[in-house]
């Protein structure tokens, strides 16, 4: 990432929309879920996807991504960034409300700074972002409420979106590693991402003993909406973000989408907000504030 003070205006309303789009998510999962079980749900929102992004390349006269290294690595992002962490939030929904499937999805950048360390040569983890990150997790048992009935009655899906995070914060770090130095069209893309994700999903979502009994119009908005912006376009903006300001500055979208996720939960689904959430989730991010070094000690600082 640049740091000339004219960078952040080729990618800051991009990060806005995308928060924007990402925290609503959450609403449409939820909403999704009335109709579609996590299978079923995965692929319609990866195809959606990839429908309206195939649509754009037609139209606008790009190209196809076809090249053996390129599709490769595109087809391991679609697997850990969107076919498993889909799936198991779409999962976790029946049991947790969307409001903590935000707030959990917060814990990103604690991986992103991880996986950063283990995966880039010029990313170190020094003693102060070390404490940074165990600030983070300490934080993420309060957001868990590890405590609390609710948590222990339904520990697995809280735990499977946490760690399921972690695929997002692959997906950063490997695109800015792999993908970005191979100049791909965004569009060409995540529209090959999408494709190959709906075509592993489609074998599930076929197997699958679930049989829908209804069509609720709500359920259909939600899932198009879902598909088409919270993945096809949402996708695409995030791809165009790291290539322009990198992994860390895309984990940093992390950082507003609980509240707008937290906002459409309490709002439009009528869900309610536990003390320990919102509380937990300020931990987090001052963890993360502390291991991007937005936070650092005035000894650090000075050199």
């Amino acid at each position: 990432m640049t740091s000339s003070p004219e960078a952040p205006k080729k990618w800051l309303l991009l990060w806005l929309l995308l928060t924007t789009i990402w925290g609503f998510s959450f609403f449409f999962i939820k909403v999704a879920s009335s109709f579609l079980d996590p299978y079923e749900q995965t692929f319609a929102r990866m195809g959606f996807g990839a429908l309206a992004l195939i649509s754009m390349v037609v139209v606008t006269r790009r190209k196809f991504i076809v090249r053996g290294p390129a599709v490769k690595h595109l087809a391991l992002i679609s697997v850990f960034a969107q076919v498993i962490p889909f799936t198991i939030f779409a999962w976790a929904i029946h049991y947790i409300s969307s409001i903590a499937a935000g707030l959990l999805n917060s814990t990103m950048p604690l991986w992103t700074a991880i996986l950063a360390a283990l995966l880039l040569p010029s990313e170190k983890l020094t003693q102060f972002r070390v404490g940074g990150l165990l600030l983070g997790f300490l934080g993420l048992l309060v957001l868990l409420g590890v405590w609390d009935v609710n948590f222990q009655a339904n520990w697995l899906a809280y735990t499977a979106c946490a760690l399921c995070t972690i695929g997002y914060a692959f997906s950063a770090i490997w695109t800015r590693k792999i993908i970005t130095p191979m100049n791909l069209d965004p569009i060409s893309a995540v529209a090959t991402q999408l494709t190959i994700g709906a075509a592993i999903c489609a074998i599930f979502a076929i197997a699958s003993p679930h049989e829908i009994t209804s069509w609720p119009i709500t359920g259909i908005l939600a899932i198009t909406a879902l598909g088409v912006l919270g993945t096809g376009i949402a996708l695409v903006i995030g791809f165009v973000i790291v290539k322009r300001a990198g992994a860390v500055a895309m984990s940093t979208v992390t950082y507003s989408i609980p509240v707008v996720s937290t906002l459409a939960g309490i709002i439009l689904l009528k869900e309610k907000l536990h003390w320990y959430e919102p509380v937990g989730a300020v931990v987090v991010l001052l963890g993360i504030a502390i291991v991007q070094e937005l936070i650092k000690p005035k000894s650090f600082s000075a050199s």
